[in-house]
């Protein structure tokens, strides 16, 4: 893989590093947590909103933050970086004393708060983003389902030059999947590797399924094996061992303690794929 550099006007670290974890767990680990650095959130979606950010004339930005997203974050430090507003809107819940983590940093990085009462993300996000329309902005998609994410992380996958039997993805949105599954076609190294894509919350398999043939091939989507866990999405991953690189604890943890629940049948050289 080629060595990692620093890229987006010093925002995003393109090409991060495979770790070699086998002795401990049998892994190899890509740190994706590592893509964006410090202001911005550990979060590999940042790649898409970058590029996302930077083609848009407008220099208003609206993001939707839902209750554990980086969003915000993210979209804020993109438009600290490119010189425009980011307005993000954050789900109010009873008994919320003080923002959360995510809230703070976007606002620390310039970023308008504007909190919403908590209901139906597809209701906050419409009327988050006729209020930045209202104001000649533009809207960030929600949940952050971004082309340019699925392909700067093809970008990714492209590069991974070591051969893998099994890669094991985490997935919100499934954007990030689409990417890691996009890279290895474009390869073309996709062909006898066992996908493994576990879902850090509950929801249709056939919807993120389509999602994946939309942004893949409807062949490479049909053979992907999909872990639902029964998890919310509000859930933190159940009790288990923590390794010892940074693990999300909403996806990557999840998928890391199914990992090792499951070590048995997970036979051949594997890659986690650590999105952040």
């Amino acid at each position: 893989m080629p060595r990692s550099r620093v890229i987006a006007e010093g925002m995003l670290r393109q090409y991060t590093p495979i770790e070699n974890h086998l002795p401990y767990y049998g892994l190899w680990v890509k740190r994706e947590d590592m893509s964006c650095l410090p202001p911005g959130p550990p979060f590999s979606k940042t790649r898409g909103v970058y590029a996302r950010v930077k083609s848009r004339d407008e220099r208003i930005i609206g993001v939707l933050d839902t209750f554990h997203s980086q969003a915000g974050h993210a979209v804020a430090r993109a438009c600290q970086i490119l010189g425009k507003k980011c307005v993000n809107y954050y789900p109010l819940y009873k008994h919320d004393w003080e923002l959360r983590k995510p809230q703070k940093r976007a606002q620390e990085l310039g970023a308008d708060l504007v909190g919403i009462p908590a209901g139906r993300s597809c209701i906050l996000f419409h009327r988050a983003r006729k209020e930045v329309e209202m104001r000649g902005g533009y809207m960030m998609p929600n949940a952050l389902k971004l082309e340019e994410s699925v392909e700067e992380t093809a970008k990714e996958a492209r590069e991974v030059d070591t051969n893998f039997q099994v890669v094991i993805i985490p997935a919100s949105s499934a954007t990030l999947a689409a990417g890691v599954l996009r890279g290895f076609l474009q390869s073309g190294r996709a062909d006898g590797i066992r996908f493994i894509i576990h879902l850090g919350y509950s929801r249709s398999i056939d919807a993120v399924r389509r999602y994946l043939a939309e942004k893949t091939d409807e062949k490479t989507a049909a053979r992907v094996e999909l872990i639902d866990e029964g998890y919310s999405y509000r859930d933190k991953a159940k009790p288990g061992q923590t390794p010892p690189w940074p693990c999300n604890e909403y996806y990557d943890l999840k998928a890391f303690r199914w990992y090792l629940a499951n070590r048995e049948s997970v036979r051949g050289r594997t890659l986690f794929w650590n999105i952040g």
